[in-house]
């Protein structure tokens, strides 16, 4: 799979300020990676966003992700934060995972799983989690609930997705994206284009940038996860443990394994080492319930 993150890299922190989405999700992964024991996996880890976070908090993660321009921000970020003991960074393909030792929880937060648009793709990636799991390990992910209505209403309509001040030049920069749908497909192309302006409200500067999502079916998903050997332990429609319903936006996914599998060598390993994972794990049950209301996300199509 192509990087196709790296010209995000150094938008990505920014374009997320305004995300309710990225709000509610942010203290849900968090507890479940102080709730585990040994490093947490995070597939996607992206700049770092939860991962330093948990760190911050004394969890060890194993960042794993294939844009070494994300990267290279994820790393810069938890030096700057003070955690660069704590977390590891590892530019892989996801089809190939093969950890050191089994882990105690792999999570995949922010719909990545969303962009990873092939079927086979994922069907692949899916059945290396649940053999890089432990016994009783589990694998946490979630993707949005498609609306075709809203997709078709904003189909092609740029809009406004954030709008900060560029910390190196100091200008005001507007960041707008455009996705266009193809609902045979499941498929999002969409375009993302900063405009950097002067003290007159002028354009500057424009640069555009590009990548391919695409969007997953609650019961599609529900039979990936089968075939690739997981079982799910829990199914949410938002990050406070609210139910499956017509209101959910959200698929919040615990799963674990269904069967042992052979610890034999099951592909190529990450292009760094990853370090030890310690003692035997402990279960880690699914987080309960935690009431309020349901997350109110502005659009549920949209990939920030």
């Amino acid at each position: 799979m192509q990087p196709q993150y790296d010209d995000f890299a150094d938008v990505y922190e920014q374009s997320l300020e305004d995300s309710e989405l990225a709000r509610q999700n942010l203290p849900f992964y968090v507890s479940l990676y102080l709730k585990a024991r040994g490093p947490v996996v995070e597939l996607g880890v992206g700049t770092g966003r939860i991962a330093i976070e948990a760190a911050k908090r004394g969890q060890s993660v194993i960042g794993i992700d294939n844009s070494p321009r994300m990267l290279e921000t994820c790393r810069k970020r938890a030096h700057e934060a003070g955690v660069s003991g704590r977390i590891q960074l590892v530019q892989a393909d996801f089809r190939e995972l093969k950890l050191d030792r089994p882990a105690q929880l792999i999570a995949m937060p922010f719909h990545t799983i969303c962009d990873i648009g092939e079927a086979s793709d994922r069907r692949a990636i899916l059945a290396r989690i649940a053999q890089n799991l432990s016994p009783q390990g589990l694998f946490v992910f979630d993707h949005f609930v498609f609306d075709a209505d809203l997709a078709m209403r904003y189909d092609n309509v740029p809009h406004i997705e954030a709008e900060y001040t560029d910390p190196d030049t100091g200008r005001e920069v507007i960041f707008w994206t455009c996705g266009m749908y193809d609902l045979e497909e499941q498929q999002i192309r969409v375009v993302a284009w900063t405009d950097e302006l002067d003290r007159d409200g002028v354009v500057v500067r424009r640069r555009y940038r590009r990548y391919t999502s695409c969007w997953v079916e609650t019961e599609q998903m529900r039979a990936e996860l089968a075939e690739a050997g997981l079982k799910v332990v829990a199914l949410h429609g938002d990050f406070k443990g609210g139910p499956v319903d017509d209101d959910a936006v959200v698929n919040v996914w615990i799963t674990s394994r269904s069967e042992p599998f052979d610890s034999g060598p099951a592909g190529a390993s990450p292009s760094r080492s990853t370090p030890s994972h310690g003692s035997a794990a402990r279960p880690l049950p699914p987080p309960p319930p935690a009431g309020g209301g349901k997350g109110a996300y502005a659009l549920t199509y949209r990939p920030f």
